[in-house]
């Protein structure tokens, strides 16, 4: 349940209707508060919003238009918005507008939703359902060493040219530029999206850009590589999960019950997949690269030459004299950003235990690292996500549309690479387990 601050309104959930309850002056700061609070609670997935207007005793142009965005919104998704306990002098501004016409009105709240839950949809209590079948294995492709990246030993040799075009989903560390040696120094997140690359080049800025699969293929620009995997395959399995609660759901949740799926229905599945995902953002928790790796690392190569044998730890996270601690080369954000928008985004899952005994190690350990001093951990969890605003609806389950439109659509304005609190009101996710890993030079 939700309140507005300053006039009296909150939003419940009655099986798969959203319910509002508004008490006083529905006048243009009410008619925002009312929006805002609506919007924040509104899943991508909700077709039934019912008013309850018995608390309002005055009404604005700025009240009537809060309802036609609402009507808009969702007679876009096929649903249906209706009002209750309606009082002579909103029903006579409702009147004048029309509004009557296209919003259903009802004398109480169970007469509502006794005929708006068929519009809502099928109520399902866990919010979970997979589809799909088994299908033909993936390969997992990479270049690089997330591990060296990270932990050390890591030079200027081990950055790459990715070549063009780039592969339709794609994840690692990497920057644009003319030249290899101009990009080496400037590595950062980097995620690949039907051929679209999105890259935060680790100059301090902290700021994202794309490239289309056009400017890549002419030749003119180098994308540099410390790191990446691209899928080679299909997504066998999908999973729509939508938030049982305001609060969403975890990024390591939709894991955890995709790793379940997967151990009950895939025989041969070895403990790592790959996964697509297009989803409503509840709250982004992110560490993203900011600064230099190469630059931290010689910090590091050169205060491990000064020490002992006994004195040296982890080239990248180490406590010594002249190491750069994490924070000086990852700005970490654990307090959650955006809420609604649109993320999209790929990355694969290695399920330590099972991936530990089913996968040869050689091929195995290039793709995590463990920073020292960290709890132990289920899932290794190497995902990056490109955010984006004014996407129109697409109902869920249909993530190629979705992505298409997003990429169409929609403002790009944020990269992150994801940390496994991440939140997200619901999501589609395409699921590809892998049954090959192949490391390239």
């Amino acid at each position: 349940m939700n309140y507005c601050d300053l006039m009296e309104c909150k939003t419940t959930r009655e099986g798969n209707v959203v319910v509002v309850s508004a008490s006083g002056r529905l006048d243009g700061f009410g008619a925002e508060k009312v929006n805002d609070l609506l919007r924040s609670y509104l899943h991508e997935t909700d077709r039934a919003v019912v008013v309850d207007m018995g608390g309002v005793d005055f009404m604005s142009s700025a009240g009537l238009r809060f309802f036609q965005l609402l009507y808009t919104t969702m007679k876009e998704r096929d649903g249906r918005v209706a009002v209750v306990d309606v009082g002579e002098y909103p029903r006579k501004i409702f009147s004048m507008g029309g509004f009557l016409r296209v919003i259903k009105e009802y004398p109480d709240i169970n007469a509502a939703l006794a005929d708006l839950r068929p519009a809502g949809g099928e109520a399902d209590e866990e919010n979970v359902a997979f589809s799909g079948r088994q299908g033909e294995g993936a390969t997992l492709r990479y270049s690089g060493s997330l591990r060296a990246a990270y932990l050390g030993p890591f030079s200027e040799e081990d950055i790459t040219a990715v070549p063009a075009p780039a592969s339709n989903y794609m994840i690692g560390i990497g920057a644009a530029a003319p030249d290899l040696a101009v990009a080496a120094p400037l590595v950062g997140e980097m995620l690949g999206i039907r051929g679209t690359v999105y890259t935060m080049t680790a100059d301090g800025n902290e700021t994202p850009d794309y490239l289309l699969p056009g400017h890549l293929e002419g030749g003119e620009i180098t994308l540099a590589s410390a790191f990446h995997a691209n899928l080679d395959g299909g997504f066998s399995t999908h999973l729509t999960i939508a938030a049982d609660s305001p609060d969403g759901v975890t990024l390591q949740d939709i894991v955890g019950k995709i790793a379940d799926h997967l151990n009950e229905s895939h025989p041969d599945y070895t403990g790592v997949f790959s996964f697509l995902l297009r989803g409503t953002v509840r709250g982004i928790c992110s560490s993203d690269l900011k600064s230099s790796l190469l630059a931290a690392h010689r910090a590091a190569t050169d205060a491990e030459n000064r020490q002992s044998p006994a004195q040296v730890r982890s080239m990248y996270f180490g406590k010594r004299p002249g190491a750069l601690i994490p924070d000086d080369v990852t700005t970490t954000q654990i307090e959650p950003r955006y809420d609604g928008e649109t993320l999209i985004a790929f990355g694969y899952v290695i399920d330590l235990e099972r991936a530990g005994s089913a996968v040869d190690p050689a091929l195995l350990e290039p793709l995590y690292y463990t920073r020292p001093g960290s709890p132990a951990a289920p899932f290794f969890i190497y995902a990056t996500g490109a955010v984006y605003t004014g996407v129109p609806f697409v109902g869920p389950g249909l993530l190629e549309e979705g992505i298409a439109t997003t990429l169409d659509t929609g403002e790009f304005v944020a990269l992150h690479h994801l940390l496994p609190i991440s939140k997200l009101r619901n999501a589609t996710v395409g699921i590809a387990p892998i049954t090959r890993l192949d490391r390239t030079s």
